[in-house]
């Protein structure tokens, strides 16, 4: 995912490419952290058997008649 809105809209309030080059590469360093920072909980999460997969049969049954 990425943001081009943050760089366009930096250049048309009057900044420079440069700022709008760092504006952009902030923004994709943000959603980056993000994205390792909710791997990484949910990693521990699974680890500590607090999030698991539901069963795959979800009323319960054993599938035999």
């Amino acid at each position: 995912m990425t943001l081009p809105g943050a760089f366009v809209g930096v250049l048309l309030g009057g900044g420079t490419a440069v700022e709008a080059g760092a504006t952009q590469l902030l923004v994709l360093v943000a959603l980056l952290a993000v994205k390792v920072i909710a791997v990484a909980v949910t990693v521990e999460l699974v680890a500590a058997g607090l999030l698991y997969r539901p069963s795959t049969n979800p009323a319960g049954r054993s599938g035999r008649p």
